[in-house]
């Protein structure tokens, strides 16, 4: 999780990339694109499993989460993630996984809250991350970003379908994510 400033990152993304270079003068309108399920349909998709982190850039603390997400054939979606974290004297959230969309061994997800005690993550906010599957056994060890709190659904759409930009990615030092599809 990101202190309140670092978690505007991603409000201050979605501003930069819906702000062009046109000159008039106009109020900033975020347009992310339209989140087809139709392109979905058909594509099955999971990501499951239980990560730890260690976030150097607060004081190590440990950040820990489990997610299910499953996007069936019919294109719909499933699943919840629990998360907890050391920082500023421990964070807890619940929360359903909105969307799922994976390439590779790389997932990008985004879930609404329905749980917490994160003051700039409301219930009703949007959290997004991405989480990289590298194997299991004597591969790499799974990756995944911060979870960025704050967003609304035009955000949660944006980050399945294009993606923000949510590096660095944090090696496991406990678990196993399995990003699968078929």
């Amino acid at each position: 999780m990101r202190s309140a400033l670092q978690g505007a990152k991603v409000l201050w993304i979605v501003a930069v990339v819906g702000c062009g270079a046109a000159t008039e003068t106009r109020s900033p309108q975020v347009t992310a694109p339209e989140f087809s399920r139709a392109e979905d349909a058909g594509s099955g998709a999971q990501v499951t499993g239980d990560i730890t982190v260690d976030l150097p850039d607060f004081n190590n603390a440990l950040e820990r989460y489990s997610v299910s997400a499953v996007r069936h054939h019919d294109g719909s979606v499933s699943g919840e993630l629990e998360e907890t974290s050391q920082q500023q004297g421990g964070q807890r959230i619940h929360a359903r996984v909105y969307c799922v969309t994976v390439t590779g061994n790389t997932a990008r997800l985004s879930a609404r809250l329905d749980q917490s005690n994160v003051p700039f993550g409301p219930v009703g906010s949007f959290v997004v991350w991405t989480v990289i599957d590298n194997g299991e056994g004597k591969s790499a060890p799974d990756q995944s970003s911060d979870l960025f709190f704050g967003g609304n659904e035009d955000n949660a759409k944006f980050h399945c379908a294009t993606g923000f930009n949510l590096a660095p990615y944090f090696n496991s030092i406990r678990g196993n994510l399995t990003v699968h599809t078929d």
